[in-house]
């Protein structure tokens, strides 16, 4: 069997465990709703606080796709499968789902706050459902248990919303990138590119430090045979 067909396996596979989730899943998505409208106060800042609260939707759905299948992922790999196509498996799946969540999203904070530049207050909040994925992928691979791993979303995340963007820690939290992209939507100027090429820089550290941890869980110890 080829590898792309192997991903495509796993595709299917978590993207039918994951829509069995119905009410996770809508809390999730509710998240960032609740964010938004209970910072209409704030004025544009809504939108901030709205699309990186986004976060916790993609994210939070890769964390329950790759804990919930520890065991299976383990037999995959006896059968065959490596590390990367169980990565890539659940990408394939979470990327098109985040992509859908981050536009309908995006669309009601344009129509309910009318950002400066609206199509850069999409690719921010795309930005932060992309970068959403290697990011629970890592910290889902990193922890044993889904409690854990939700604190450790809620921590980072939280952390994104509280600080303001100036805040040297910002510069080094994960989704700092997005967050500049949506906040140069709400003026009439601000980067683009550097932000764009950061968000990529920490999906692709992201995606490796997964890497390292998803094939330390699913190592599997072969025994020679015994005649």
């Amino acid at each position: 069997m080829s590898s792309l067909r192997r991903i495509l396996i796993m595709a299917e596979m978590h993207g039918r465990d994951l829509t069995r989730r119905h009410a996770a899943l809508g809390l999730l998505v509710a998240l960032p709703l609740a964010f938004y409208l209970a910072s209409r106060g704030t004025g544009d800042r809504s939108v901030v606080a709205g699309g990186v609260g986004m976060a916790f939707s993609v994210s939070g759905a890769t964390l329950f796709s790759i804990l919930s299948s520890t065991e299976v992922d383990q037999r995959l790999v006896l059968a065959g499968y490596r590390p990367p196509e169980l990565l890539l498996g659940r990408v394939f799946f979470l990327a098109p789902l985040g992509t859908v969540i981050a536009a309908a999203f995006s669309t009601v904070m344009v129509v309910g706050s009318s950002p400066t530049r609206p199509w850069l207050t999409f690719l921010g909040v795309e930005a932060v459902a992309l970068l959403s994925i290697p990011f629970g992928l890592a910290v889902g691979a990193a922890v044993p248990r889904e409690l854990e791993g939700t604190l450790v979303l809620i921590g980072v995340i939280g952390m994104e919303l509280a600080v303001g963007p100036d805040a040297s820690v910002a510069r080094v939290l994960p989704f700092y990138g997005p967050q500049q992209l949506i906040e140069a939507s709400l003026s009439p100027d601000g980067a683009i590119v550097g932000p764009l090429l950061l968000t990529a820089l920490y999906g692709l550290a992201l995606l490796l430090v997964a890497r390292v941890f998803v094939a330390r869980r699913v190592d599997v110890t072969r025994h020679a045979r015994t005649l």
